[in-house]
């Protein structure tokens, strides 16, 4: 049992032990608890919380608030979270979320950064990569993509979420002779700039995409290429409402873009289908023709990601 520095300060503290991640906290009396608690890490989002937080919360109550400010922190992605942000996304009080956060710093979980913003440490990442990977198995899902390929005769990518970014994974080939390769397999590029993203920011909570969308116009308005931000952000509101995203010449001039999340279990989707095609080929009419065939793909993405890619 490792670092109990902070306990009598703090009432509570972290420690590894036989592999498993710990806490200690104490009650009213200060008798101490032990509670042992899983953290679940989703590549490039967050999961959603599975124990309701209150402040009147003991015991395990103290794992699920520690969690929930992990899941909150790492949201808002190498830039950091406020301690408002965190305590407004956690819906706890800031004594409660500041002392939780002196906790995770002792331990290394998390870092505090110039700006007093909390980001998640590298040992995070190290604890993740002993989970298995969802998409670990390319092979398995490229007969999924290439299908609907031969299917709409169009080019088909599978992405997924990398921070502010979309990491293209997979691409299929389809049989029309004109075809878009404005993007390669294991090429990334942002949110914003791209059919996938589009779909992939829908399908976050409001506030962070918004946050992505902000960062990015004011880092590089170049970035949205053809796109605004207020048309980018309209964009997102009509795939929320209809549950795929639809551009023509936005991303890339004479080039458009049908896209569809694949829907996570554990919280916001990290992978997106995309039917990319020139423009003359995707007018509305195509998409509702179309939109069967994408739903039926990442639905048996969905399920081979569930049973398992090891």
């Amino acid at each position: 049992m490792d670092s109990l520095e902070d306990f009598q300060n703090n009432r509570l503290a972290l420690f590894y032990h036989e592999g498993k991640i710990g806490l200690i906290s104490c009650d009213a009396l200060q008798r101490p608890f032990v509670h042992f608690m899983d953290i679940s890490i989703t590549p490039g989002c967050a999961g959603k919380r599975t124990v309701p937080v209150t402040e009147s919360d003991s015991g395990s109550g103290v794992v699920a608030k520690t969690c929930a400010i992990i899941r909150e922190i790492s949201r808002s992605g190498r830039g950091g979270a406020r301690i408002t942000d965190i305590t407004r996304g956690c819906a706890l009080s800031r004594p409660t979320v500041h002392r939780i956060l002196v906790a995770l710093k002792a331990e290394g979980f998390v870092q505090q950064t110039e700006a007093r913003r909390y980001r998640l440490t590298p040992l995070v990442h190290e604890i993740g990569l002993g989970a298995p990977s969802p998409v670990g198995n390319l092979g398995a899902l490229f007969p999924t993509v290439q299908a609907l390929s031969d299917r709409c005769g169009d080019t088909v990518y599978l992405s997924r979420r990398n921070g502010s970014n979309a990491y293209y994974l997979l691409r299929g080939e389809g049989a029309y002779p004109i075809r878009t390769y404005v993007v390669q397999p294991h090429q990334a590029l942002p949110l914003v700039s791209c059919h996938s993203g589009r779909a992939l920011l829908a399908a976050m909570p409001d506030n962070e995409a918004r946050t992505i969308i902000d960062r990015a116009w004011a880092e590089d308005p170049g970035q949205f290429n053809a796109a605004t931000r207020e048309t980018l952000l309209e964009e997102i509101d009509y795939a929320r409402e209809h549950g795929f995203a639809w551009a023509r010449d936005v991303t890339f001039a004479g080039v458009s873009g049908l896209s569809m999340s694949v829907p996570n279990a554990y919280g916001a989707a990290y992978l997106a289908v995309t039917i990319s095609c020139i423009s003359q080929r995707l007018s509305y009419d195509r998409v509702a023709e179309l939109l069967p065939a994408l739903r039926e793909t990442v639905a048996t993405i969905r399920a081979l990601i569930d049973q398992g890619l090891e």
